[in-house]
């Protein structure tokens, strides 16, 4: 017996030649790759707020750094009566490069038309804020708006170093609110 080959299907001795996938297998590796892309998009999520979170404290950093340089500089021209004036200003400006994502300073912002994971000064109550994105969660607090002030406060006796007078005030960079972890 000879095996007839039929040219319109493809059949060698009764048995068809199977090409491709069926529709389970494609079900299959469908399912396979949607599992894949959830896991990844999740952990995409959380490496977007932890570099969200050290971005802020990067910034944080560097302005707290920046009032320190002004304070030593006013106390170095000697002009140390300048420097509760200084809990009025805006922090950004003693930077020598303003954040790429500072939109400014303004009177009466709208918030909720401001872009997020934005810096802005809101002249009005003289803080810095920083619009958190949707979801981020700081220190375990859902919030968002970060808030700081540069606030005037009496040394203690007890850390009054020898080399400043006891009275001398000192300026820092707090966070108001509750929105914690930076502090």
């Amino acid at each position: 017996m000879t095996q007839r080959h039929s040219p319109k299907n493809n059949v060698v001795a009764g048995t068809a030649l199977q090409r491709g996938f069926t529709l389970f297998e494609l079900a299959v590796v469908m399912s396979v790759i949607a599992v894949l892309a959830t896991v990844l998009l999740s952990r995409l999520t959380v490496i977007q707020q932890d570099a969200e979170r050290v971005a802020v404290r990067q910034t944080v950093v560097a302005l707290r750094a920046g009032l320190r340089m002004k304070v030593l500089e006013l106390y170095a021209s000697d002009r140390q009566n300048q420097v509760p004036a200084l809990a009025g200003q805006n922090p950004i400006d003693w930077l020598a490069e303003k954040p790429a994502n500072y939109l400014g300073a303004y009177t009466a912002p709208a918030i909720e038309k401001l872009p997020q994971s934005h810096w802005f000064f809101d002249q009005s109550n003289a803080e810095l804020i920083y619009i958190l994105s949707r979801g981020n969660i700081f220190g375990g607090y859902r919030s968002e708006l970060l808030q700081f002030k540069v606030s005037l406060q009496q040394a203690p006796l007890a850390s009054a170093r020898p080399s400043s007078p006891v009275d001398a005030p000192q300026v820092a960079l707090m966070q108001m609110g509750e929105a914690g972890g930076l502090k």
